[in-house]
């Protein structure tokens, strides 16, 4: 059986994410068989009290990929798990 994990930063306050990541988990195999990450840009600014947190500056994020942009690849890679 497969399953996905996900993990998701944000700005805050405001929920928007700045980065996704996704592990597909073969609980058989005892693997890690598909991984996908990816900085988001979340179209608002990530306050200073995120970026010390979490290392993820609004430079960072400024030519990454919007959510809508990615969500497809996502949902993909989550269906069914």
């Amino acid at each position: 059986m497969e399953y996905a994990v996900v993990d998701i930063e944000t700005t805050g306050s405001s929920n928007k994410i700045t980065e996704i990541a996704v592990f597909v988990f073969d609980s058989e195999k005892k693997e890690i068989v598909e991984e996908y990450s990816s900085l988001v840009n979340p179209e608002t600014h990530i306050p200073s009290f995120i970026t010390n947190l979490t290392g993820i500056t609004n430079e960072m994020v400024a030519a990454s990929p919007r959510f809508f942009e990615i969500a497809k690849e996502v949902h993909n890679i989550t269906k069914d798990r």
